[in-house]
């Protein structure tokens, strides 16, 4: 793996249903500072393609606290060692309860590549200006 990227498997349960576990691969990349993605591999689809949610890096950082998030993705703690991400689509939301380790290992090590607070310097803002007003 290479070191400005961290990949952390979660496992877990769904909440509200019996049986039902599920998995995901959470990953950071030094390139996109500000943005996680939790990756569902294919199969969670009728299309059998993998489902990717991005959002926040500090969302889930927020989350192992206290209730954050306003949009789709929302996260919160869940007894003393879970914690509770809702991923919400078109009125139906689904809550995945995690481990908060997990996350709590993701995170630090998301945190060694680049450290809060340092993530505006990890762009290259002359090229994303470029891309934001070129033609086509």
């Amino acid at each position: 793996m290479p070191h400005d990227m961290v990949t952390q498997t979660l496992t877990g349960t769904v909440a509200a249903a019996v049986d039902a576990r599920f998995a995901a691969r959470l990953e950071y990349r030094a390139a996109d500072p500000f943005a996680v993605r939790m990756v569902f591999e294919a199969g969670c689809t009728a299309e059998r393609t993998p489902t990717t949610w991005t959002f926040a890096r500090h969302l889930l950082l927020d989350g192992l606290l206290t209730w954050a998030g306003r949009g789709d993705v929302r996260v919160r703690p869940h007894g003393r060692d879970r914690t509770a991400l809702e991923l919400r689509t078109r009125g139906d939301c689904t809550v995945l309860l995690v481990r908060t380790a997990e996350i709590r290992s993701f995170l630090a090590a998301s945190q060694r590549i680049v450290p809060p607070g340092t993530e505006g310097r990890m762009i290259d803002w002359t090229r994303e200006l470029a891309e934001l007003t070129r033609d086509g």
